[in-house]
């Protein structure tokens, strides 16, 4: 997300159902598993539960906080307990994250016109 002055480095987990085009989004002060895994127990799990609907699948890029040892990942071993199947895009193809890219930039916008940072 980018450096927010008195507050530091924000980091931003982003989750968007491509079917309903439901987004959400949550803020940390770092980038790892833990935190992956924590975006998808804290919010997108639990919207599927309410609206009766089974997380099938998850798209996610090849970052580190994504992609490990199954055994030893935070995220990796979430999916596992949740039994949810793994996608990864492209290396070096923003494209196919483009609605995630356009959602990132309107967040952005309305931070910075709206805090005033």
């Amino acid at each position: 997300m980018g450096t927010i002055k008195g507050v530091g480095r924000i980091y931003q987990q982003t989750f968007i159902d491509s079917y309903s085009k439901v987004a959400m989004a949550k803020f940390y002060d770092r980038k790892n598993a833990l935190v992956a895994a924590d975006m998808l127990n804290d919010k997108v799990v639990p919207w599927f539960e309410e609206e009766g609907v089974r997380l099938l699948r998850i798209l996610t890029d090849r970052g580190t906080e994504y992609c490990g040892n199954r055994e030893h990942h935070e995220f990796q071993l979430f999916l596992a307990l949740e039994d949810i199947d793994h996608s990864k895009t492209k290396a070096r193809h923003p494209q196919f994250n483009g609605i995630y890219e356009r959602f990132h930039r309107t967040i952005l916008k309305f931070i910075v016109v709206n805090l005033k940072i």
